[in-house]
């Protein structure tokens, strides 16, 4: 039974100033699809992550998710339509605990008036927090209590992506989940994304490491120049093909094939 299409890129372009950062994108990433987003520096990987988390709007083409036709900036309009983005910064208070994190910006209160007089039910986020982490089978010591500037670099990671999964019901965007972590580190984030993935989350993940890539994705989305090089089934491609299609010895795909038809 073929996948169902949750989010749809057509003709996507975006400009700054004279700059084409984004040239005539057209993407479909499939319910439960987990999405590597692979390309040189300046290949418009940042920007198309930024369009689907509402940071920017394109300047022309249309995004369609779950066949409605939607602006998604800005980013609290594509979080309501349940899709969430971790970047490489994780957006993490230090002196917060990972209950406060996980709830910044959705606090649980009771009563009216200013967000300082009310009345934070921590007891009730820390509650959920932890659910959230256990179902992820995520073990974070201290959750209720240790600051975040006091957790392993791993351990932030994992509670920006179990925050970003809790509340992104649909789409998760992650902006290179593995960059400055050590190998055991990187591992755990890798375990956390297959759960994910198993649990059917739609995820698109930018990264350079391409072997992180094929533990996890099943799709590799190459962009070079602002354009959409190649879209393939992780497991019809190899690195050798991949690193071609980003520096250019390969020419892209014609524009009407899609992951489907070149895995066919």
């Amino acid at each position: 039974m073929a996948q169902s299409t949750l989010l749809s890129l057509r003709h996507i372009c975006r400009s700054f100033g004279g700059i084409q950062a984004l040239d005539d994108v057209s993407l479909d990433i499939a319910k439960g699809d987990i999405v590597g987003l692979v390309g040189d520096n300046g290949a418009g990987k940042s920007t198309l992550i930024k369009i689907l988390a509402g940071a920017h709007d394109p300047t022309s083409g249309e995004v369609i998710l779950e066949g409605q036709p939607r602006r998604l900036s800005p980013p609290a309009e594509a979080q309501r339509l349940g899709i969430e983005t971790v970047y490489q910064d994780l957006s993490l208070i230090g002196t917060f605990t990972a209950a406060e994190n996980f709830f910044l910006g959705r606090e649980l209160a009771l009563g009216r008036g200013p967000a300082l007089l009310r009345w934070i039910r921590l007891k009730s986020m820390g509650d959920t927090a932890i659910k959230g982490l256990d179902e992820l089978h995520i073990d974070i010591p201290g959750v209720r209590s240790k600051t975040v500037e006091r957790m392993s670099g791993g351990q932030r990671q994992l509670v920006a992506i179990a925050r970003g999964a809790f509340w992104g019901h649909k789409l998760l965007l992650l902006d290179e989940p593995t960059a400055a972590l050590g190998v055991r580190e990187s591992r755990e984030v890798l375990d956390l994304i297959r759960r994910l993935g198993a649990k059917g989350l739609t995820i698109v993940m930018v990264t350079h490491n391409l072997d992180h890539l094929w533990q996890v994705c099943n799709r590799v989305v190459v962009m070079r120049r602002g354009r959409k090089a190649a879209d393939l089934p992780s497991a019809a491609t190899n690195m050798e093909e991949v690193v071609a299609y980003i520096t250019g010895a390969k020419e892209a795909m014609p524009a009407r094939a899609t992951a489907l038809e070149a895995g066919a």
